[in-house]
This record gives C-alpha cells, sequence and structure tokens, in this order.
C-alpha cells in the first residue's frame, strides 16, 4: 500500500510537470538564460565613460567587443564575463584608450567609480 502512495505520488508530480511544461510552452513563455539588468548607479558611470564608444551608435570595433545597448542579450555567463573584462580594463587604464583620456578627461571614471564597477562585476560572477 505504502508503494503504491509513493508511486501515484511520484506520477501526481510528473503530471503536474508535465502541465505546467505544456502550459509554459503553450503561452509563448520562455525562460531566457539573460544577464542581470545595469544598476542605474552603474549605468551612469557606464553612460559618462562608456557608452561614447560601446552602444550602439559608438565605433564599430569597440561595440563588437561589448555594446551597452544589447547588454540583455547578452546571457548571464557573457554578462559577467564582460563586465568582470570593463573593471580589469578600467583598473589598469586601458579604457578609456589613452587619446580618449587626453582628448576627454571627463570620461576618465574616478577611483570610486572604478570600484562600484568592479564590486559590481564581482557580484555577477557565477557561483
Amino acid at each position: 500500500m505504502k508503494d503504491t502512495l509513493s508511486l501515484n505520488k511520484f506520477l501526481g508530480q510528473l503530471v503536474l510537470i508535465f502541465i505546467l511544461s505544456g502550459f509554459k510552452i503553450a503561452s509563448g513563455q520562455e525562460v531566457k538564460d539573460q544577464a542581470a539588468p545595469i544598476p542605474d548607479e552603474i549605468s551612469m558611470i557606464l553612460k559618462a565613460s562608456c557608452y561614447k564608444c560601446h552602444d550602439n551608435n559608438g565605433k564599430i570595433l569597440a561595440r563588437m567587443k561589448l555594446n551597452f545597448s544589447t547588454w540583455a542579450e547578452y546571457s548571464s555567463t557573457e554578462g559577467a564575463k564582460k563586465a568582470s573584462e570593463s573593471c580589469s580594463e578600467l583598473v589598469k587604464e586601458t579604457m578609456p584608450p589613452k587619446s580618449t583620456r587626453k582628448s576627454n578627461p571627463e570620461m576618465i571614471p574616478s577611483e570610486e567609480q572604478i570600484e562600484l564597477i568592479c564590486k559590481w562585476a564581482e557580484s555577477l560572477k557565477i557561483k
């Protein structure tokens, strides 16, 4: 009797999963792995320091490597990797590039801003 109850419970759960899966497919909902949204505080820094080159209106090579306008299209893994690379580039002072640093010093993020970006990047890492 106990085995029959366990089997019935298992079959009931299996049917429930099947029904819910069918509902999700039938309703057109799709679970997509995407990068976490960029927080407003980080977005403001990126807009001032990075978007000139790294958005849909930016330089083609820069936006091929990283395009903040299409951030939501990155997977969570890609987003974490790109955020981490951004942190590294800012810490090494290779971004913004030297030419931009000279002609547009206002685009250089402060140490505090770089620290915020790096903490954000760290929070995105898949654990």
